[in-house]
């Protein structure tokens, strides 16, 4: 029997790990939660998912903590392959500004972003395609000087 593939998404907003869940879900995905950094990096450990959900902006000053983390991930061998989609209002809510993994590759090591509010289709469509890819292009990413989360 095939194990249903494992996505973990980090996201501080409840209602958006809900729908997001609800979506994958019907897609015969297993979703498993993390609601801020210091919890999604124990979570990449424990449940080794096959792809990772990230939010940008966590708490109520708006602090950039996943880039952070996706560096962190980048920077230790034991999570470096797993795929990373980042999710962001950034782009929407500063047009122009527009992140990608295109532009920002030594800035930022994700694979793709979508931006809130994401439609269902696209969500699914980015996350077959990392999912399909099996590991991240930035697995083999250099290390770099470590950073904490706090």
């Amino acid at each position: 029997m095939n194990e249903k593939q494992k996505i973990l998404i980090i996201e501080d907003d409840h209602d958006l790990i809900e729908a997001f869940s609800l979506i994958l879900k019907s897609r015969k995905y297993q979703i498993v939660r993390a609601y801020n950094t210091e919890t999604g990096v124990k979570m990449i450990k424990q449940e080794k998912p096959d792809l990772v959900i990230l939010d940008v902006m966590f708490g109520s000053k708006g602090k950039t903590k996943g880039f952070d983390l996706a560096v962190k991930v980048r920077q230790d061998k034991s999570m470096a392959k797993v795929p990373i989609l980042m999710l962001t209002s950034v782009n929407e809510a500063y047009p122009g500004f527009d992140f990608s993994p295109d532009t920002d590759e030594e800035f930022l090591p994700v694979d793709e972003f979508i931006n809130k509010p994401a439609q269902p289709d696209e969500l699914a469509e980015k996350v077959e395609k990392l999912l399909k890819a099996k590991t991240s292009k930035w697995a083999n990413w250099p290390n770099r000087k470590e950073i904490d989360l706090d």
